[in-house]
């Protein structure tokens, strides 16, 4: 007979992007290993984008609850001039010539949203939980950040019912890279700090993506495992891809996803211009958000006319984007603290098997990741000579075959969702 475990997840479908996949595939795979998932999530959340394609996604087995929710975005985005309660993106290393209003707007934000914005939604879901906890006999509760605010409803649920719960972490809290960038007050520190501490102390296991944050937290947890994110096999099968022409007509570079000012890869925009000055056949290519800086440029080096970008696409026509692209561009943030990074696109473009050109902390975990599966080494952001070098060896195999470089060896299998999930359920079923 299937245990329950019961997840607090902010992001679920209709939310898109990378923050939304993680617990969707866990509540996919689980059930194969004994264990039933029910959602606890948020109606009508604020959301960066959406991806109305992944409703399609959720098993129909998995329940569903969806609560209230208090957010003061919409009289945020009032006061920024904008309309709407979608909060913005964090701008990453973004210019920091702003106006009077902007730094009031985010000093706002930085200081009365603690430990963030979305905080206003844990007492509605901890009020959904206690009434399923009267009618389901739940044998574990999951939360996942960020936002970490939804630690608090384990905090809660953990302290007045003694459920077994498992503090899920995507990203840093207080460590997370642009919390730097942001003007916290000392006593705003103090309290995230605080709260920080209490869930890692409280939690009865605390589980994270990469090594790097397992020891950030470590010496505050009880029980620390790391969990990572990674491809779901089903988005890349055959049947799903347009992956492979035969002859392509040009080298075609692509990013998918938010491009933040701290990933402007300079030197790869000045290779590129190296490259098509000898006549190269480039298309350099994104899909998703490109911060101005970058834009700024790659028109610098004179590339406009090689250069497209797109609005956001739902998951599978990315997906199918990486696979047929000629060479995939990953980038770790330029900043501090970057080498616990690593972003869930790195696996479905380790699935994809095209080749990679990345830049990052060389010392990172996602470095460590590239050279596990044998794939080209992580570039320095200031590394321009190994910039060209790898960017000539692809395109020099694409003028040559006629296609570009696709990888045939499956050591990227260890990250597939299955045994991601395996490893939760593992830990689910430790006493």
């Amino acid at each position: 007979m299937s245990k329950k475990v019961l997840i607090f997840t902010y992001y679920w479908p209709p939310a898109g992007g990378v923050a939304v996949q993680r617990f969707l595939k866990f509540s996919k795979f689980l059930p194969e290993f004994g264990w039933e998932t029910i959602i606890v999530t948020v109606d009508n959340g604020s959301y960066p984008y959406y991806d109305e394609s992944l409703l399609k996604e959720v098993s129909p087995s998995v329940k569903v609850y969806r609560t209230k929710t208090f957010e003061p975005f919409e009289l945020y985005n009032l006061l920024r001039g904008q309309k709407g309660k979608s909060m913005p993106l964090v701008s990453v290393g973004a210019n920091k010539n702003k106006t009077f209003f902007q730094k009031l707007t985010e000093y706002i934000r930085a200081n009365f949203f603690v430990p963030d914005a979305r905080k206003g939604w844990a007492p509605y879901a901890v009020k959904q939980a206690e009434e399923i906890l009267k009618h389901e006999k739940i044998d574990a509760i999951i939360t996942t950040g960020p936002p970490h605010s939804a630690h608090l409803i384990g905090l809660k649920l953990k302290e007045k019912y003694g459920v077994k719960w498992i503090a899920d972490f995507r990203d840093p809290w207080t460590g997370i890279v642009y919390n730097e960038m942001l003007p916290r007050t000392e006593a705003t520190k103090q309290k995230d700090a605080a709260l920080e501490t209490a869930v890692l102390k409280t939690a009865d296991q605390v589980v994270v993506i990469s090594p790097g944050m397992k020891e950030q937290f470590e010496d505050r947890a009880r029980k620390i495992d790391v969990i990572f994110n990674g491809y779901d096999e089903d988005n890349f099968l055959p049947a799903t891809s347009t992956a492979v022409a035969e002859k392509e007509e040009n080298f075609t570079i692509r990013y998918l996803g938010n491009l933040m000012a701290s990933q402007n890869a300079t030197n790869l925009w000045k290779a590129i211009a190296e490259l098509k000055a000898t006549g190269a056949k480039i298309k350099l290519e994104f899909t998703g958000r490109v911060d101005a800086e970058i834009q700024n440029s790659i028109a610098g080096e004179g590339l406009n006319d090689i250069t497209a970008y797109h609005p956001f696409t739902d998951q599978q026509t990315a997906i199918n984007l990486t696979r047929s692209a000629s060479l995939l561009l990953f980038a770790i943030f330029n900043l501090p603290n970057s080498k616990l990074v690593i972003t869930g696109k790195i696996f479905e473009y380790l699935a994809s098997c095209s080749e990679i050109i990345s830049f990052g902390p060389v010392d990172g975990d996602a470095s460590v990741i590239l050279n596990t599966v044998g794939r080209k080494p992580m570039i320095d952001f200031n590394d321009y000579p190994e910039t060209l070098a790898q960017l000539k060896a692809a395109y020099g195999y694409w003028q040559q075959n006629g296609h570009a470089f696709k990888y045939t060896d499956r050591k990227f299998e260890t990250f597939s969702r299955r045994n991601q999930s395996a490893a939760l359920a593992n830990l689910l079923n430790q006493p």
